[in-house]
């Protein structure tokens, strides 16, 4: 009786396992933000541009990956993009969990808040 019921636990476990979500992932490696942003084709660009300004968005109001960041509301793209390249290259072994963590760390080093 006891070995049907460790058979049965056994079984409820392996179809627990199938049926649970998984983990979460990042959808862009943050290594594209540079290959993106040193591309001239305008969808590398725009994938470049778009996460530049999602990065300025959410910093806006919050953290992204635990850095804060307080950029001027007169910061325009061009300069936006000069530094995160620039940070980028000066700091290849700089990591971040998603793409927007690697461009709010550019941003942090140029803009900490409370200066």
């Amino acid at each position: 009786m006891a070995q049907l019921m460790a058979k049965k636990i056994l079984l409820l476990l392996s179809l627990a396992t199938l049926v649970a979500p998984p983990a979460a992932r990042a959808v862009t490696d943050p290594g594209d933000i540079l290959k993106w942003c040193s591309q001239t084709s305008a969808a590398a660009s725009g994938a470049c541009l778009g996460y530049l300004l999602a990065a300025n968005d959410a910093l806006a109001t919050d953290s992204i990956e635990g850095i804060r960041a307080c950029m001027p509301r007169n910061i325009g793209l061009q300069q936006q993009h000069k530094i995160v390249v620039d940070w980028i290259r000066a700091n290849p072994s700089a990591t971040a969990t998603t793409a927007l963590g690697l461009v709010a760390r550019a941003y942090a080093e140029h803009f900490p808040c409370g200066r």
